[in-house]
């Protein structure tokens, strides 16, 4: 787990909210008092959703999820992992102690934590180890996907073929949620995300995929480069979605579009 968590209060504004989630590249902020008891947790998707409504001045306690699912830092990685498949929505955890939050544990910790140990074991266990952590997105101007997208060449792909560590090691050190499986011709065969690859032992599922072929998600949604900012806006947070493919006019993939992005975004000025 993640200790040292940055956190939000009730009162502070969705504009700081989305300030610290986009420049860290954060998913979710825990919520808390003044003494370090958890209230709720705020994510990338609440703040879309204000912006969706037209609300984006409000204050992180109108947009939080209040009373959220919660581990304790002897709760074994197997478990963890196995919360985060039931329920898709959830990337982040808090980690809660007596009451008081102490860290929190991610879909990426996941990917590279042994199963069988618990979060306590692995904090006791393992020196803390600093990270390469990806800079932060630059704000881009536009009014449609095509502009605020990360374009292809940017962006980590997998083919049918990538094996499934090579993506787990590259969804978590660069703090994405999915990736795209092209072809040879850049043409959309599926998305593999980090919930795809979360090992969950108890859920009864057959033997563990091998490749991102075998584990992605195939029929996966896209977005036509040309489409409105508010449209994409709309359909994430009817949809629930983390990034979407980006097609440009012959059918291929030209980039990703993540909710990071949306809120990044300007207008042009």
């Amino acid at each position: 787990m993640t200790r040292g968590v940055v956190t939000v209060s009730p009162g502070t504004p969705l504009g700081d909210a989305r300030a610290l989630l986009t420049g860290n590249r954060f998913s979710a902020l825990p919520v808390t008092d003044g003494g370090g008891r958890l209230l709720g947790i705020v994510t990338t998707l609440d703040l879309l959703r204000a912006e969706v409504e037209g609300r984006a001045g409000a204050r992180v306690a109108e947009f939080m999820t209040r009373e959220p699912m919660t581990v304790g830092p002897d709760t074994l990685v197997g478990i963890v992992a196995h919360r985060m498949r039931r329920y898709g929505e959830v990337r982040v955890l808090p980690v809660v102690e007596r009451g008081l939050l102490v860290g929190i544990v991610t879909r990426g910790d996941l990917l590279r934590t042994p199963e069988r140990r618990s979060l306590l074991d692995r904090l006791l266990g393992t020196p803390d180890v600093d990270l390469d952590v990806p800079p932060p997105d630059r704000p881009r101007i536009g009014t449609v996907a095509g502009d605020v997208m990360t374009p292809i060449d940017d962006c980590w792909v997998a083919a049918g073929s990538t094996p499934v560590a090579d993506a787990a090691a590259w969804l978590s050190a660069q703090r994405l949620s999915a990736l795209p499986v092209l072809d040879d011709d850049d043409r959309l065969l599926g998305v593999v995300s980090e919930a795809d690859l979360l090992p969950d032992r108890l859920s009864g599922r057959g033997p563990a995929p091998r490749t991102c072929g075998e584990a992605m998600t195939t029929g996966a949604t896209a977005v036509r480069h040309d489409v409105p900012l508010p449209k994409v806006a709309k359909a994430m947070v009817r949809r629930r979605f983390r990034s979407l493919p980006v097609l440009g006019a012959d059918d291929r993939v030209v980039g990703m579009v993540s909710r990071g992005d949306l809120l990044r975004a300007q207008a042009p000025g």
